[in-house]
């Protein structure tokens, strides 16, 4: 399971970059949070299920994905 992962010096990543699967707190309006995120059990951390990666043209999106 990753929970953060963090790239530097790999092709187009020079400076480090972090993909953080770590989920922040929901506005009180949302509901049904459990559809995108759990718990993780035994801690007080709360995980995405999916993260989508986007971006423009040349900006690393393969790259990112050759590095995990």
């Amino acid at each position: 399971m990753i929970i953060q992962f963090t790239v530097e010096n790999f092709l187009s990543f020079k400076e480090p970059a972090t993909l953080s699967l770590a989920a922040s707190a929901l506005k009180e309006k949302q509901t049904r949070s459990d559809e995108i995120v759990f718990e993780l059990e035994g801690t007080n951390l709360s995980l995405l299920k999916s993260a989508v990666i986007y971006g423009a043209n040349a900006s690393g999106k393969s790259n990112l994905v050759k590095a995990l």
